[in-house]
C-alpha cells in the first residue's frame, strides 16, 4: 500500500495490516476547521480546493455534500486516481494552481507537515494560498460544507447527536466492515467482518420500512455517507471484497433509498462505476495479482418503482 514514514514515501511500509486483520490508521494532521476558515471558504473563490478520487467512498461523501451545498462554484475539485504510484496520484488537469508542483497526494501532506508519517487518504481539502492541508476527514470536510451552505442542512441541531451517533453505527458496521471483509487475511476475521456487514445492512432495511431516508423526509448527513457506501456495494463489495450473502438489490427499502439518492440532482454525475471498478481491482495487488476488472453488475439505476414524484 506504502505510506510516508518521516516526510519520505516508502513503497513496502504499511500500518493497517494487524496479525491479519484490516485496521485504519488515524491521521497525525488535526481535522477540524475553525469558524475564521469556514468564513473564507465561503467567500473566496479559488483559493480552496477538495483534493478527491471517484473510486473513494470517503471522497464521494465529500463531493455529493459540495454539490448538494451550492458550494461547487466555490471550491474546486482535483481529481485523483489512475495506479497507485506512490499512493494516489493526480489525473491529468483540474483547477489546481501550481498544478506542476503536485504529481501525488502525499506531496500535499509533506507541504503541510514535513515530517508527516502516515497514510496520505483522500478527501484533502486544500488551502492553495496558505500552502497546507485543512483537513483530510471526510467528516469534518462535510460540516465544513453544511456549516457554510446557503442551501441545505445536512446536520440540523436538532438531531445532530443522533445523526451523529447512527453516522458511526454505520462506519463501524457497514463503511468500515466490508474493508474489514475484503482485507482480511483471516477467516474468523472475515466472517466476523461479513456477519457485521449483513447484521448492519439487515437494520437498516428495516429503518427504512417506512420512511424516505434514515431520518424522515429530508436527507442528512447520515443518508449522504450511507449512499457512498451502497452505490458501491454490488460493484466492487459483493464482489471483490467478497460480501457475497445478499445484494444491495435484494434489500427492497435500501435499493429504493439507494436510487433516490442517485437520482437526485447532480448526484448521479458523481459516481463513476469505470473508477470506483479500476479503483478497487487493480489497486490491489495481494487479491487480484493480474489486475482482472470485473463487470460492471446489469442494474439499472433509472428505475423509479417506489420513488413517489
Amino acid at each position: 500500500m506504502g505510506m510516508l514514514i518521516d516526510g519520505v514515501w516508502d513503497d513496502t511500509a504499511d500500518r493497517s495490516m494487524i496479525s491479519g486483520t484490516y485496521r485504519r490508521e488515524q491521521s497525525a494532521i488535526p481535522t477540524s476547521i475553525d469558524r475564521e476558515t469556514l468564513e473564507q471558504i465561503g467567500t473566496q473563490q479559488n483559493r480552496f480546493f477538495l483534493i478527491a478520487s471517484a473510486s473513494c467512498p470517503w471522497s464521494h461523501a465529500a463531493v455529493i455534500a459540495l454539490t448538494l451545498t451550492d458550494l461547487a462554484g466555490m471550491v474546486g475539485i482535483q481529481w485523483a486516481g489512475g495506479p497507485r504510484k506512490e499512493g494516489y496520484g493526480l489525473l491529468p488537469g483540474g483547477p489546481l494552481p501550481r498544478r506542476s508542483e503536485f504529481q501525488h497526494v502525499h506531496q500535499f501532506y509533506t507541504a503541510t507537515m514535513s515530517d508527516y508519517t502516515g497514510r496520505s487518504t483522500v478527501p484533502v481539502l486544500w488551502d492553495a494560498a496558505d500552502n497546507k492541508i485543512l483537513s483530510n476527514s471526510s467528516a469534518d470536510i462535510i460540516l465544513a460544507f453544511d456549516a457554510i451552505s446557503p442551501r441545505i442542512a445536512l446536520r440540523p441541531q436538532s438531531l445532530a447527536d443522533e445523526i451523529d451517533a447512527l453516522t458511526q453505527h454505520i462506519f463501524d458496521g457497514l463503511s468500515n466492515a466490508v474493508y474489514r471483509a475484503g482485507k482480511s487475511q483471516r477467516q474468523d476475521e472475515y466472517d466476523e467482518a461479513v456477519d457485521l456487514v449483513f447484521s448492519t445492512l439487515d437494520g437498516l432495511e428495516a429503518r427504512l420500512n417506512a420512511q424516505t431516508f434514515l431520518f424522515g423526509d429530508d436527507l442528512t448527513l447520515a443518508d449522504i455517507r450511507l449512499f457512498a457506501t451502497l452505490v458501491r456495494f454490488d460493484t466492487v463489495y459483493a464482489t471483490h471484497f467478497r460480501c457475497t450473502r445478499r445484494r444491495l438489490v435484494d434489500y427492497p427499502n435500501l435499493w429504493r433509498f439507494t436510487r433516490r439518492i442517485f437520482q437526485l440532482p447532480g448526484v448521479r454525475q458523481t459516481v463513476d462505476f469505470q473508477e470506483i471498478r479500476y479503483g478497487y481491482y487493480v489497486n490491489d495487488g495481494d487479491h487480484n495479482p493480474h489486475g482482472i476488472v470485473g463487470q460492471q453488475p446489469d442494474i439499472d439505476w433509472d428505475d423509479r418503482t417506489g420513488i413517489a414524484e
